[in-house]
């Protein structure tokens, strides 16, 4: 009986607490009001298929290689390619862009 009582008495202490909580809006200050405008891994709209670069960084198969002064990152077609190699773009999928070494 006394353990039936105590669980009521904590039931309504935490129905009181919540409802509590949220009509003096005490979850405002966790609230995160800040908004992110800004793009990630957007490419160059001046890259084309067929476009020649140089691998700044090794591609195993993701890196990053420079376009005409862009920097972009780019993902290899087949295997790794090593860093200072001439690269090809083949496919631009969105934001992907996939390219190959050059022969």
């Amino acid at each position: 009986m006394l353990t039936t009582i105590w669980l009521v008495i904590i039931l309504i202490a935490l129905i009181l607490a919540i409802i509590l909580f949220f009509r003096f809006n005490t979850w405002k200050p966790l609230m995160l009001e800040t908004e992110i405008d800004s793009k990630m891994n957007v490419p160059d709209k001046n890259l084309t298929v067929g476009m020649e670069g140089k691998a700044i960084s090794r591609l195993a198969p993701a890196g990053k290689a420079v376009f005409e002064n862009s920097t972009e990152e780019v993902f290899s077609q087949q295997d790794f390619i090593d860093e200072n190699q001439q690269v090809i773009i083949t496919k631009i999928e969105g934001s992907k862009i996939i390219v190959k070494l050059k022969k």
